[in-house]
Order: C-alpha cells, then sequence, then structure tokens
C-alpha cells in the first residue's frame, strides 16, 4: 500500500499560494488532516481500560503533540503528566465539555473515565447531554482528544455511543513483555484493525487506580432519594397539621 500525504501543502508551490493570495492566517486555516477524534475504550472490569487511555495520553504529551496543561479529565494523573493537567468531574466536566463544543475549543484532550457515571444511558431526555453528544461530530476537526471509556452493553448515552469515531478493546496487559494488545474499529471506514501497545507497564504509575470519577464531594452529601422523600413527606404533613390548625382557629374566632 503506497503511503502518502493527506495534507495539500505538501504538494503545492509558494508561486501557488501567491496566485490563490493566501496569507499565511489563511493558510493556517486552510484543510489540515485531522488529528484527534471519540475514541471510546470498552471491555468488562480489569481488562485495562483506563490504562489505554492514560498510555495513550502519555503517547500524545511525550511526542510533545499536546501538553498537560491542553488536558483535563476525571482521573487523577501524576508525575509530569499531571502538571498543568486540570482533574474535573461531574458538573464541571460537563460544563468543560458544553465549553469544548459550543464555544468551541480546539487542541485539547478530555478523559472521561467511566462514561457511563457521567454520561449514563437512562438520561436519554437530557436535553444538555444529547447536545453535548451530538456535537461530538466535531472534535476531529479543532484537533480535539476525547478519550472516554465504558461498560460492555448498553450502559452509555446511545448518541454518545454513536458520536464516537473509534472503539478501543483492550486485552489484559503482558507484564513479562509490558504490552498491551487491543482491537482498533474504525467506526468511520468500518474496518477492525490489532494493534499492540509498548512500555505500558510504566504508564500504571502516571494516574491513580483507586479513585472515583464522579465528584465525591457532593456525592457524600447527598441524601438517599428514599430518605429525602420521607423527609418531605414529614415536611408537607407538618405543614397541612399547621393549615389544620388555623382552620380551627379561625372557626372559633367565629
Amino acid at each position: 500500500m503506497d503511503i502518502y500525504s493527506t495534507n495539500p501543502l505538501y504538494y503545492v508551490t509558494t508561486n501557488d499560494l501567491i496566485q490563490l493570495g493566501l496569507t499565511p492566517d489563511n493558510i493556517s486555516e486552510a484543510y489540515q488532516p485531522s488529528r484527534g477524534g471519540v475514541y471510546h475504550c470498552r471491555g468488562a472490569e480489569s481488562v485495562g481500560k483506563t490504562l489505554w487511555i492514560a498510555h495513550f495520553y502519555r503517547y500524545l504529551i511525550d511526542k510533545k503533540l499536546y501538553s498537560p496543561d491542553e488536558a483535563v479529565g476525571n482521573i487523577t494523573l501524576k508525575g509530569k503528566y499531571g502538571q498543568g493537567y486540570q482533574i474535573l468531574k461531574g458538573d464541571d466536566l460537563r460544563q468543560y465539555l458544553w465549553d469544548l463544543t459550543h464555544k468551541p475549543y480546539q487542541h485539547k484532550i478530555v478523559i472521561i473515565d467511566e462514561a457511563d457515571s457521567e454520561f449514563p444511558a437512562r438520561d436519554f431526555t437530557d436535553k444538555e447531554q444529547t447536545e453535548i453528544s451530538l456535537r461530538l461530530w466535531h472534535t476531529a476537526k479543532l484537533h480535539n482528544y476525547i478519550l472516554m471509556s465504558s461498560h460492555l452493553g448498553n450502559s452509555v448515552d446511545i448518541i454518545m455511543h454513536l458520536a464516537s469515531h473509534f472503539y478501543v478493546f483492550p486485552q489484559q496487559p503482558d507484564f513479562p513483555t509490558s504490552t498491551l494488545n487491543f482491537t482498533l474499529a474504525n467506526g468511520l471506514d468500518l474496518t477492525l484493525s490489532y494493534w499492540t501497545a509498548f512500555d505500558i507497564i510504566k504508564t500504571m504509575l502516571i494516574y491513580s487506580r483507586r479513585e472515583l470519577t464522579e465528584n465525591t464531594e457532593i456525592e457524600t452529601e447527598k441524601i438517599r432519594p428514599s430518605k429525602l422523600k420521607n423527609k418531605k413527606n414529614k415536611l408537607q404533613d407538618n405543614l397541612d397539621s399547621e393549615l389544620n390548625i388555623d382552620k380551627e382557629m379561625a372557626t372559633l374566632k367565629q
């Protein structure tokens, strides 16, 4: 198979650009090969979903294609990979995705580990969630990476699932060889390819394994729905009692 550049600037001369009357700013905004896209890592527990995401992130940073201060996510990254990186969870992560798809941001990395909890399938009536999901198709041409994971089954928003450009199915890491085999399903041209990530063991050290992806501060203050309902019922009963007393007093005065 022939390897060729998909960048049009590779095929034109300076005279061509002068003839077209293009300024340097015009050229910078011209067609460029897309870097980015939505990578959806799927699998059962402990197959290496978060590991694959962290390793791909590490690759982008090590190759100096992106810097940590251009990245946000709901997992904690350590060492040089966490310097400038911003941890966002829950509503803060949703707000960032809204801004990413509406302002829009360019040349960013967003990590959404366990997207099932951030964008669950049963929240299909959430208009905000739907609009964010639909606009994910724009991420590639703006050179943004969305790296997310979810469990197998219908666990994540169907629109977000369908808006994924690539589906990644990792296998468990091989410790002696420090490798991680994975299958890449290209949702754009409907092809399957088989890859191996190398030097994977060191990646295990740059992120926190024991961490909830939700905003734990908000979660710890939540009242169980059943208890909240009982509390509201009691308040309503107290209110009804007060109203009845007021009615009785009014009757006595008459």
